[in-house]
C-alpha cells in the first residue's frame, strides 16, 4: 500500500481535486492527502465540480503541510517547483513529483467554475498517468 501527500498552495482546488481522482481510482491500495502551504478551505466551485463528476471531496478537510511532518510518504505530488521544494525540505528522500497544471484565481462566476471545469478534466487524465507512470 502506497502513501502519497500531495501538496498545494492552499489545499483548495488542485490538491483536493487531485486526492479525490487518486481516492476514487486507488481505493484501499493507498492511502492519499492533501495539504497546503496556506490552506484556505476547501473550495465550492471545486466541490461542485467534483460532485458532476461523480467524485466526492465535500468532506475534505484543507490541512496545513506541518500537520503531516510526522508522517512517512512513498511519493509527493505538488504542482509547483516551490510546493516541492517545501516537500524534500520536509520528507528528505522522499520522491517528488512536480505536476504543471494552472492555478484558478478568484473566487465564483460561470467563467470561474468554467476554469475549474476545465482543471478537473486536467486532472483526471493527469491522474491516471501519475498512477500508470509512478505507481505501477
Amino acid at each position: 500500500m502506497s502513501n502519497i501527500l500531495i501538496i498545494g498552495r492552499e489545499n483548495a482546488i488542485r490538491s483536493q481535486m487531485m486526492e479525490g481522482y487518486l481516492k476514487k481510482s486507488l481505493g484501499n491500495n493507498a492511502r492519499v492527502y492533501s495539504c497546503g502551504l496556506e490552506p484556505s478551505g476547501v473550495d465550492p466551485q471545486a466541490i461542485r465540480a467534483m460532485a458532476e463528476d461523480r467524485v466526492v471531496i465535500a468532506g475534505h478537510t484543507s490541512d496545513s503541510l506541518e500537520d503531516f511532518q510526522d508522517f512517512s510518504f512513498d511519493i509527493i505530488l505538488t504542482f509547483e517547483e516551490e510546493l516541492a521544494l517545501a516537500g524534500k525540505n520536509l520528507f528528505g528522500e522522499t520522491p517528488v513529483h512536480v505536476m504543471q497544471v494552472p492555478v484558478v484565481d478568484g473566487f465564483g462566476g460561470l467563467e470561474r467554475q468554467e476554469a475549474i471545469r476545465e482543471l478537473r478534466d486536467l486532472l483526471r487524465s493527469n491522474s491516471a498517468d501519475f498512477i500508470n507512470q509512478q505507481l505501477s
